[in-house]
């Protein structure tokens, strides 16, 4: 890594910075496309397997709260359910408070379906003997970058839904 000396070159840190962030690019970008393979694998749409994914983190949720979540429509989210409800992966319960309401509730079984976990075991199995390597302290930094991470992506999810198409383009003009 090159130190500043004045002549242009790119300080420690300002290197550090710019390897962090073609880091978390590549891992988004792989991120996407192991949803993909995986989806492709499992015969499923992979907004389908990252909708029960959340399901499955999140616990039973309305179809609105799962729609605020990934930033899709009602509407589609009504075919995502559908076919997750066909598939096996959820189901649909009258909620219980309010009976016009429907509470979606996914099947938590189905991570262990051996097509599942030919999917995605072996990948778990290596994050976790990787995170073995990292002192408790390293791992709560980590744990808190996600955090915030997840905090700030979810906030550029909700903006780009809400603007119009093309509205940052118009702004630069």
């Amino acid at each position: 890594m090159a130190v500043s000396s004045g002549s242009g070159e790119m300080s420690h840190r300002a290197q550090l910075l710019a390897d962090l962030n073609v880091a978390f690019r590549t891992s988004s970008a792989q991120s996407v496309m192991l949803s993909q393979a995986a989806a492709d694998y499992l015969e499923m749409a992979s907004s389908d397997i990252e909708c029960f994914d959340l399901l499955s983190l999140h616990g039973p949720m309305t179809a609105g709260r799962l729609a605020e979540l990934t930033g899709l429509t009602t509407g589609a989210i009504t075919g995502v359910i559908d076919r997750l409800e066909r598939a096996g992966y959820a189901a649909r319960e009258r909620d219980p408070n309010d009976r016009r309401r429907v509470i979606v509730r996914p099947r938590l079984e189905r991570h262990a379906d051996p097509a599942a976990v030919a999917a995605y075991g072996p990948v778990a199995v290596a994050m976790d003997a990787l995170l073995t390597r990292y002192s408790d302290d390293e791992l709560a930094t980590i744990l808190d970058f996600f955090t915030r991470a997840n905090a700030e992506i979810q906030a550029s999810i909700a903006r780009l839904r809400s603007e119009p198409r093309g509205a940052s383009s118009q702004r630069r003009e």
